[in-house]
């Protein structure tokens, strides 16, 4: 089977599972993004561990499912906010295990979990106020956080076939050789356009909030790619996992949400 179809047999999988989850309601979207926020987790403290440091992969699996869980419940108003207070004594425990793991470089150990937590699970919870917005007296609508990925997709996708065409002026070549000027100017432009027109389907945003979101997908989730791409060139790799045929690892497909929905988040608490 070649690559390409790989590709086209996999994204077409994954783009299904994504929407059909969002669609679907509350509980399904939160099934799906746990699994994607554990499937991550993995991922990133096994490329980690690879290079000799020893991340405590499954405590921090549970306290980025934890923070998960929890910016679901408060976020739904299924419980209050004071609840973030029991992530507390999980970071104390993670320093605590440390203690009996008896592994070098323990707190090099303990800065890499908590950075998994943060680089991934913090992100991924933010998509949770995405699904229950205020503005929506936290019942959950789908339409911010599909309006949200259909710019991710369009700055991906125009950016690809914008550098492939016309691509000569590379962007940073020392983390990305292959992302140029031509491609992240392409995508943002097309993914101003798209933002523009989202507010006939998605009418929850007005159309200076969706080009807000544009701008920000396209300048930072650009931003997320080359941080995860700087991540696997320190350690050696090509792909964070082999999970998605043809595509890599799912860290390889959120690389935008990471650096972008944090943003998002605090755009939308601020002004909406």
């Amino acid at each position: 089977m070649s690559n390409l179809l790989k590709r086209s047999i996999t994204g077409t999988i994954y783009l299904t599972l994504l929407i059909g989850s969002i669609l679907l309601g509350k509980y399904t979207f939160s099934a799906l993004f746990l699994a994607i926020n554990v499937l991550a987790l993995f991922e990133f403290f096994n490329i980690i561990a690879n290079n000799k440091f020893f991340p405590n992969k499954y405590l921090g699996i549970a306290i980025g499912s934890a923070l998960f869980i929890l910016a679901f419940v408060i976020s739904s108003k299924m419980s209050n906010s004071r609840f973030y207070i029991f992530l507390i004594p999980l970071l104390i425990l993670l320093f605590c295990a440390e203690i009996y793991r008896n592994k070098p470089y323990p707190f090099v150990n303990i800065a890499i979990t908590i950075l998994g937590i943060v680089y991934i699970s913090i992100p991924l919870s933010f998509l949770n106020y995405f699904v229950f917005p205020e503005i929506q007296q936290h019942k959950y609508t789908y339409e911010i956080l599909l309006g949200y990925f259909i710019l991710i997709w369009t700055n991906d996708t125009s950016a690809y076939i914008f550098g492939m065409t016309l691509g000569k002026h590379k962007l940073f070549k020392r983390v990305s050789p292959e992302k140029t000027w031509e491609g992240f100017i392409g995508g943002a432009v097309v993914t101003i356009i798209v933002a523009c027109i989202l507010p006939g389907a998605f009418n929850i945003l007005n159309r200076i909030d969706f080009i807000v979101l544009g701008i920000i997908v396209s300048i930072f989730g650009v931003a997320g790619d080359l941080a995860e791409s700087l991540l696997k060139r320190s350690i050696n790799l090509k792909d964070t996992g082999k999970i998605l045929p043809g595509h890599g690892g799912i860290l390889d497909r959120i690389d935008s949400v990471l650096l972008t929905s944090p943003l998002i988040f605090g755009y939308l608490l601020v002004f909406k």
